[in-house]
């Protein structure tokens, strides 16, 4: 599984590279990238090529938050239809949620969610597609392109942004692009704000134009459309740190009933329990590689009884346990 990708915000990389001193033809054909494909946003490319692109361009310029700088150029307009929907919102959170709702249409391999827990929003992103290199740059710039969207419909900016990877060499190019300086090596890729400013109005949105945006959206698909294992699999990635990934909860927000959830996963050769397992064991090897959480602080994390219990699943997936993982990781 590769995923896809929607050029996008990508479309502002060769200017990235050419402000900092590089022929953007040049790196982009170092990396097996077409220079044309990032000319249309709405072209594809896949994660793995992504994050190809991105290792290329920090190996080549020396700038180890490329990412971030072709984030902090983009905001609802490097989103395309969607975009357009999310400007004529009409509170901040409605936006959020055209964008949570609709990502699918145009990205897989990623997932854009929003959680709200005890008076405080999460606005989180997070790629997870197996063996994509680079993966903190895609996640710094979505993250950056959260920020900016916040300012852009409503004028308002978070309290606070995670990010899951180690603390960079620039802190401050970090705390120039956010407006905050970020909490490194956090639990996930995410703005934080208090949940209140989910009601902000969108400045000039129009209720009309939204109305027929809503039914140009409900056509449009830039990618292939998931399959019913595909829409679980985001699902259980986006809350796998907040405990809501019951096969009943689950169900409930995909709007069908446990054993119909069951039934047309086993219809295409999998099982709830084996993708809840795929989750778990996809967000360990992010905690263990981003952060510097305790084999026990993420069995705790990961919803695990206790620490045997994770390390013994660990163990099962990996073939090593986590801690022999990350050292393993470390030394490379």
């Amino acid at each position: 599984m590769q995923g896809r990708h929607r050029v996008g915000a990508l479309v502002a990389l060769p200017q990235v590279l050419r402000d900092l001193g590089h022929d953007a033809d040049a790196v982009l054909m170092r990396a097996g990238i077409d220079g044309s494909l990032l000319s249309n946003p709405e072209n594809a490319l896949t994660f793995i090529e992504l994050g190809r692109l991105f290792q290329t361009c920090v190996d080549l310029t020396g700038c180890p938050h490329v990412g971030l700088l072709v984030g902090q150029r983009s905001a609802t307009g490097a989103l395309g239809l969607v975009g357009q929907l999310m400007r004529h919102a009409p509170t901040l959170g409605d936006a959020i949620r055209d964008l949570c709702a609709n990502q699918v249409r145009y990205i897989q391999g990623a997932v854009a969610y929003l959680m709200v827990r005890d008076g405080t929003a999460y606005w989180g992103y997070t790629a997870y597609i197996p063996g994509v290199c680079a993966v903190e740059q895609i996640n710094d710039g979505a993250v950056a392109i959260g920020v900016n969207i916040m300012r852009e419909l409503a004028g308002v900016a978070p309290d606070d942004v995670l990010l899951c990877r180690p603390t960079p060499p620039d802190v401050g190019a970090y705390r120039r692009c956010l407006g905050v300086t970020p909490r490194f090596m956090a639990e996930q890729y995410a703005v934080v704000f208090p949940a209140r400013l989910l009601a902000s109005k969108v400045r000039g949105a129009d209720g009309e134009l939204r109305r027929r945006l809503e039914r140009a959206v409900a056509d449009y698909w830039a990618v292939q459309r998931p399959s019913f294992t595909d829409r679980v699999v985001r699902h259980l990635r986006a809350r796998v740190l907040f405990a809501e990934t019951s096969l009943e909860s689950v169900a409930g927000d995909l709007l069908v009933e446990p054993r119909t959830l069951n039934r047309r996963l086993q219809a295409e050769g999998t099982r709830f329990r084996d993708l809840l397992n795929r989750a778990r064991f996809d967000v360990a090897r992010t905690l263990l590689a981003g952060t510097g959480m305790s084999v026990t602080e993420l069995a705790l994390a990961l919803g695990y009884a206790d620490t045997s219990a994770f390390t013994h699943a660990f163990q099962r997936w990996a073939g090593t346990s986590p801690s022999q993982w990350r050292q393993h990781l470390e030394a490379a």
